[in-house]
């Protein structure tokens, strides 16, 4: 396996991007993985279909309801440029719960699967027994760090609203930066498997994973994609999972030094 460090900005997007998509391959190639995907996959159905009813139905009527009303000519212009924002609003808050919830609840089985991924791919075998104390610690850890990883996302929101006082560009500039730091989030979660076997805290994966934005933001950007897709969605966190075990055994793991875990959460 062939091990980098670091690179321009797209080349690591384009790999973060890509690395859910190549899983599919690495599936089909190693057959010890694909028993990972059978529950996960059940839970997935019955968790995604709930929050797409839910969204459709409650969360699109009430974002829509922000938009106003009229026969004038202008509120028709103004429905026809906020309906982008408004379905990207959408889609944004759907996968963003998707995540939160899913990633909670898959925790018990991606957390095996990233290590069971390490050991075909790099021969190291990290034996863990499943208990109870296990699962609810995982559990426990990604609910932690999501709530924290919530409370810097809505604070960063919340310092970047001034820029919507800017006319045109300024709206453009807040969605974009809005958008990257939901990416980062989505991408965050899939690198808390392998960060967190190696005893890194949040403060510290935050840091590493800060240093790595963009792949993290490419690895967001296509679970955020794979989780609208028809199937794929329903395995769009198992596939996530692999993709950022394999980017951190390639890209992340080689530039690591002793010092950059540890430190408190």
């Amino acid at each position: 396996m062939k091990k980098k460090t670091d690179g321009p900005g797209m080349a690591l997007f384009a790999g973060g991007f890509l690395a859910p998509f190549r899983a599919l391959g690495l599936v089909r190639e190693r057959k010890g993985l694909k028993r990972y995907f059978i529950i996960p996959f059940f839970i997935n159905i019955v968790l995604l279909s709930a929050l797409v009813w839910f969204s459709w139905t409650q969360v699109y009527p009430a974002l829509a309801s922000l938009i106003p009303q009229g026969e004038a000519w202008y509120f028709a212009v103004l429905r026809w440029m906020a309906t982008p924002f408004l379905l990207a609003a959408f889609t944004i808050f759907l996968v963003l719960f998707y995540s939160i919830a899913g990633s909670i609840v898959t925790a018990p089985f991606n957390d095996p699967l990233s290590a069971k991924v390490e050991e075909l791919c790099a021969g190291v075998k990290r034996d863990e027994s499943l208990s109870l104390r296990l699962v609810l610690g995982d559990v426990a850890r990604i609910a932690a760090n999501t709530a924290k990883l919530l409370v810097i996302l809505a604070a960063f929101n919340v310092l970047i609203l001034f820029l919507n006082l800017v006319p045109v560009a300024g709206g453009l500039l807040y969605s974009i930066l809005s958008f990257a730091s939901a990416l980062f989030f989505f991408g965050f979660g899939f690198f808390d498997f392998p960060l967190e076997r190696r005893r890194f805290v949040f403060r510290s994966k935050l840091g590493v994973l800060w240093r790595f934005r963009y792949m993290t933001m490419g690895l967001g950007l296509a679970f955020w994609l794979l989780s609208l897709v028809p199937l794929l969605g329903f395995m769009a966190l198992n596939l996530g999972t692999i993709g950022a075990t394999v980017l951190f055994l390639d890209h992340i793991e080689p530039g690591l030094g002793e010092k950059s875990a540890g430190g408190n959460g």
